[in-house]
C-alpha cells in the first residue's frame, strides 16, 4: 500500500488534533492538581497559623482529613476556656492567658471567633460544647496518624497548663490547682484515646 499525499495529510492532521486534545485535557488535569495543591498549601498555612503546629506532615494530615482552620481553632480554644472556668470563675490573668494564646493562634479581635471566645470567658459555655469537642476529637483520633494526634495533644495540653498557671493556684503555693489539673487530665485522656 502506498502513501497517498492527501490521505497522509488528513491522517497527520487527525493525529495532531488528537495530541492537542490529549495535552489540553492533560493541562486541565495538571491545572486542577496544581490548584488542589495550592489550596492544600494555603489551608495548611492557615492551620499552622491557628494551631502553632509547624510539622508539615501533621499539617498535611489535618488538611487531608478535611480539618479547617476554624475547626482547629475551636479544638485548641475550648480546653483552655474550660480550664479557666474549672474553679468556677475566670480570673483576669486566666482571661489574658486565653486571649493571648488565641491571638497567637490567629484569632483576631473584632472577628466572630474572637468575640465568641470573649463571651465564653464571661459566660461559661454550655457543657454540650465540651461534650461535642470530646466526641469530635475521639473521632478525629481514629482518622489521623498517631503522630498528628500526639502533636495536637502536646499543643492543647501545653496551652491549658499555661492558662492554669496564670491563675497562680491555691494562695500562690501550687501553680496549678487540683481542679484545674483534673480538667487538664480529662482533656489529656480524651486526646490520648
Amino acid at each position: 500500500m502506498t502513501n497517498q499525499p492527501g490521505n497522509s495529510s488528513a491522517f497527520e492532521a487527525r493525529g495532531r488534533a488528537l495530541e492537542e486534545a490529549f495535552f489540553k485535557e492533560r493541562d486541565r488535569e495538571l491545572l486542577a492538581k496544581l490548584r488542589g495543591e495550592l489550596e492544600s498549601f494555603e489551608e495548611s498555612k492557615k492551620l499552622a497559623h491557628v494551631s502553632g503546629i509547624v510539622q508539615e506532615q501533621v499539617l498535611l494530615n489535618l488538611v487531608k482529613a478535611g480539618i479547617k482552620a476554624e475547626t482547629l481553632a475551636a479544638i485548641v480554644t475550648i480546653p483552655m476556656v474550660e480550664v479557666a472556668w474549672s474553679d468556677g470563675a475566670v480570673s483576669s490573668a486566666e482571661k489574658a492567658a486565653v486571649l493571648n494564646a488565641a491571638a497567637k493562634q490567629g484569632l483576631k479581635p473584632g472577628t466572630a471567633p474572637y468575640e465568641l471566645l470573649e463571651r465564653w470567658l464571661v459566660d461559661r459555655p454550655d457543657s454540650r460544647i465540651v461534650a461535642a469537642w470530646k466526641e469530635y476529637v475521639r473521632e478525629l483520633a481514629t482518622l489521623m496518624p498517631k503522630a498528628t494526634i500526639e502533636a495536637m495533644h502536646k499543643d492543647v495540653i501545653d496551652r491549658c497548663v499555661r492558662v492554669a498557671e496564670a491563675a497562680g493556684g491555691f494562695v500562690g503555693i501550687h501553680r496549678i490547682s487540683k481542679i484545674e489539673q483534673a480538667t487538664i487530665d480529662d482533656f489529656a485522656n480524651v486526646l490520648k484515646q
